[in-house]
């Protein structure tokens, strides 16, 4: 009687069904999680299809209508290219979406009965008409427009037609990074340059004029970085040429022991701060059951990941830091790219220059004799090679000399005298010198090869592709709309009384807005525009109905040229669940920024 009753005890101790139940459910979602990938591996069996990685490293064989590369030597630049298409629309979408919303959000409260009643129409019509129509109206709108006609073949300050709309764009020269670095680092000290003013001003009571004094010390930084001031950041190419040489005598096994090591110390500090917390007045150094099972759990994780880092799994993940070897026709790893930083980031760049085309007929290029060797000095304008131009269709040759497009050192030539390469290959390469970061490109409108079809050229100007702009007026709208009902909330959640006091102190309106009634409202905005945010990132993906090759438009050609549909989604969900969880982490430090600090 008595071991019946300690038999029946046993399985209604809480200790038991607490560890019970969370075993019966880890193991419960490994086996499903194993079902999933054995049912998979099956069915791909079954289509004589095995599941792989390795069309990441094949070359796909399509084009692409615009982006980065438009003939993509593997799968995984295919799909980075769709990332890159992706990443365009949600970076640039964010801010246009936040101005828009944030107008339009203050129109909706506005005395002015036209600009309330338009501000609501225009959120009424919007926001009850769903985004893909939408997309769908903005690239009938664009078709609408006139053709390119062959009269109309030159250059042009903006021009809109039905292959989209083209304008005047700064062009990168290889001086271009360097610069940009230095603008953010301007950017950093006009910030700083603001705070201490504003210190002061709190410290001493007199007018500091730090806005003022901001935007002075950036024009005056940016004149002398135009100048030449940018290539102070040249230390950074100094700095990475250093790593990069450094790292490459590192073996593989270092990064295997130290991310053991990391995770050993991570696992550790974790546990600590855990036990820790315990020993407070509130918890007494009492632990509970689930606090035993939290510890346990930790240690098996990092015991799990030690034992990974430490096998194959950790040896192949060194190799590809390492960067010994090509991975999916990539030359990836730690030395290459910093090394990649310092051609970039050097006080005088490196460039690898391109072949262009000399005429619409143009094919490729053979060299007929290289004038300059590696170690000359060269300026613009000066002869470099002399080469035939190959033009279409019957293999026409037509002598004419390349001439020096930047001025600098010649440290490679890549093509041997009597070898020819198509229009768009690189043939040497040099340390620029001299040259302005960016230069002024206007649109130009050409005829492709000798065929009847005009475009806009991808050399000169900015154009904007139907598809583009369809997906991004319409993601930008759609969401601008939302966003604009969050300020109007964020706004009349600020007591009515801050405005009344900002008003009986002699404000203006647009100052009280911008000074008393926004700074509070942001608190109460940032959480649900984030979430607005994320909404405008995966909308993105609306952009393969107008034929926009962003990362779905793009995954869904290469699985159906390689058959390989499951990685393809795996990767999908990778890089959405990444772009997401980014954004919320931006989010959430501002959100933890602005909190109210309580006493």
């Amino acid at each position: 009687m008595k071991s019946a009753l300690k038999y029946l005890l046993f399985f209604r101790n809480v200790v038991f069904l607490k560890w019970l139940s969370q075993i019966v459910f880890l193991v419960g979602f490994i086996s499903i999680v194993l079902r999933y990938l054995g049912n998979a591996s099956t069915n791909f069996a079954s289509t004589n299809i095995a599941f792989s990685w390795d069309f990441l490293g094949e070359t796909p064989g399509v084009s692409i209508a615009e982006g980065m590369y438009t003939l993509p030597v593997s799968g995984l630049q295919m799909l980075q290219v769709g990332m890159l298409n992706m990443l365009r629309i949600t970076v640039t979408g964010i801010f246009a979406a936040t101005i828009l919303g944030t107008l339009l959000g203050i129109a909706r409260l506005s005395k002015n009965y036209i600009v309330e009643k338009s501000a609501t129409g225009i959120l009424e019509i919007v926001r009850n008409v769903p985004l893909l129509v939408q997309i769908l109206f903005f690239q009938a709108l664009i078709l609408t427009l006139p053709r390119l006609e062959v009269s109309e073949i030159g250059t042009y300050t903006f021009h809109a037609s039905a292959k989209g709309l083209a304008f005047p764009w700064p062009n990168r020269e290889p001086n271009a990074i360097l610069f940009m670095v230095y603008f953010v680092l301007v950017l950093y000290i006009a910030n700083q340059i603001f705070k201490w003013r504003v210190r002061t001003l709190e410290k001493e009571g007199r007018e500091t004029y730090p806005t003022l004094w901001a935007v002075v010390s950036f024009i005056v930084l940016i004149v002398i970085g135009w100048f030449g001031g940018f290539r102070v950041v040249g230390v950074i190419g100094l700095i990475a040429g250093f790593i990069s040489t450094g790292l490459e005598s590192v073996p593989g096994i270092f990064y295997q022991i130290l991310f053991s090591l990391i995770t050993v110390l991570i696992g550790f500090r974790v546990t600590k701060r855990f036990i820790d917390s315990k020993k407070s007045e509130e918890a007494q150094g009492i632990y509970s059951d689930d606090d035993y099972f939290k510890i346990i759990f930790n240690v098996l994780i990092v015991v799990l990941l030690v034992f990974l880092f430490l096998t194959s799994f950790g040896a192949g993940i060194s190799n590809f830091l390492v960067g010994d070897e090509l991975t999916y026709k990539a030359d990836w790893g730690l030395p290459q790219l910093f090394h990649g930083i310092e051609n970039k980031l050097y006080w005088f760049p490196m460039h690898d220059v391109e072949i262009e085309k000399e005429n619409v007929e143009m094919k490729k290029a053979e060299i007929i004799n290289w004038v300059v060797e590696p170690g000359s000095v060269v300026e613009v304008g000066d002869k470099i090679a002399d080469a035939y131009i190959i033009r279409k269709p019957n293999e026409e040759k037509i002598e004419y000399e390349i001439l020096a497009k930047y001025a600098g050192t010649i440290e490679t030539l890549y093509l041997e005298e009597g070898k020819s390469l198509k229009v768009g290959e690189e043939f040497y390469e040099i340390q620029v010198t001299d040259g302005d970061p960016f230069t002024l490109s206007r649109p130009r409108i050409e005829q492709t090869g000798t065929t009847k079809f005009k475009r806009y050229s991808d050399d000169y100007g900015k154009k904007l592709s139907v598809g583009y702009f369809a997906t991004w007026v319409g993601v930008v709208l759609y969401t601008a709309i939302f966003i604009s009902e969050v300020v109007r909330a964020g706004i009349m959640a600020v007591a009515k009384g801050q405005s009344e006091a900002g008003l009986s102190l002699g404000f203006r309106r647009s100052a009280l807005l911008r000074l008393i009634v926004i700074p509070q409202a942001i608190r109460v905005m940032l959480p649900p525009m984030g979430n607005q945010y994320l909404n405008l990132a995966k909308n993105t993906s609306l952009g393969i109905a107008v034929a926009f090759p962003e990362i779905v438009a793009v995954g869904q050609t290469l699985y159906n040229q390689e058959g390989q549909t499951l990685p393809v989604f795996i990767v999908w969900m990778i890089f959405y669940s990444t772009v997401s969880l980014t954004i919320s982490s931006i989010i959430n430090f501002y959100n933890r920024k602005l909190k109210i600090v309580e006493r």
